[in-house]
């Protein structure tokens, strides 16, 4: 699988590189990346026009593009992605709501997986909460969600913690209050909120925990990342399950079923 990384400084950049330099099953086409960093033994580019003259002028073209990047690149990503006719790992976190529809109205052209999380075991995770969601909040059980990440996370809340929290509110018919985090509130919770509350701090990979409790009891649900190679894995799961779709927008929901 001949692979262009966009976002091949970052740490989900290296990680996928390092692993490529381990194994046969993946290789580094290219990579696109803001400012040069170090020596690559593949070509890296700065912007989408030199990294589309170069795959221009290839024999053989990339299977697929994989990006770890910032919302920043989103909207030249996806008119890559559409003009080259290449396939789309998007898990880059943070995008605007007009850039997520921007994603559906590419994914009609190219193959996009979208996904804030490329673990496996956070998409088992997503789909225990539904169900732990649909038995017990109609109990009483409240709901929290806290999530961990290191000093340099730029966006808060979490992708997956966003994740989670669309997994529990889908699983509840009426409608639901999300807040962040409780500054300022003087009063108690109505059963109907949801809070998700971030933490930053040293070098923590990601942890996460959804919390559900009523008056007798109290329930944990949590996965905690202990290196990036788990989200390697799940990013080749992910992209070899895309290579045989058709145009169209995945989740992790898809690779699940």
């Amino acid at each position: 699988m001949k692979v262009i990384i966009i976002g091949s400084s970052g740490a989900m950049g290296q990680a996928i590189i390092r692993y490529a330099d381990n194994t046969q099953d993946i290789e580094i086409y290219a990579g696109l990346q803001k400012s040069p960093e170090k020596d690559e033994l593949f070509p890296v580019f700065y912007n989408f026009k030199e990294l589309a003259e170069y795959v221009a002028g290839q024999s053989i073209k990339p299977d697929i593009v994989i990006d770890f990047s910032s919302p920043a690149l989103t909207n030249e990503l996806l008119q890559f992605v559409k003009e080259q006719q290449l396939p789309l790992l998007l898990a880059t976190t943070g995008l605007s709501d007009d850039q997520l529809a921007l994603v559906k109205e590419t994914s009609k052209y190219v193959p996009i997986f979208d996904t804030n999380n490329t673990s496996i075991g956070v998409a088992v995770v997503q789909k225990t909460i539904y169900q732990l969601t649909k038995t017990l909040y109609p109990l009483g059980y409240d709901i929290e969600i806290i999530e961990k990440h290191h000093r340099y996370k730029k966006d808060a809340p979490s992708g997956t913690a966003l994740m989670l929290l669309e997994a529990a509110q889908q699983a509840i018919e009426e409608t639901t209050e999300v807040i962040y985090g409780r500054s300022g509130i003087g009063e108690g919770r109505p059963h109907s909120e949801i809070a998700v509350h971030a933490i930053r701090g040293g070098d923590i990979v990601g942890e996460h925990i959804v919390l559900f409790a009523n008056h007798h009891e109290v329930i944990e649900i949590k996965h905690q990342a202990n290196n990036k190679e788990l989200f390697v894995q799940g990013a080749l799961a992910c992209s070899e399950f895309l290579l045989q779709q058709t145009a169209g927008l995945y989740t992790m929901s898809d690779l699940m079923r």
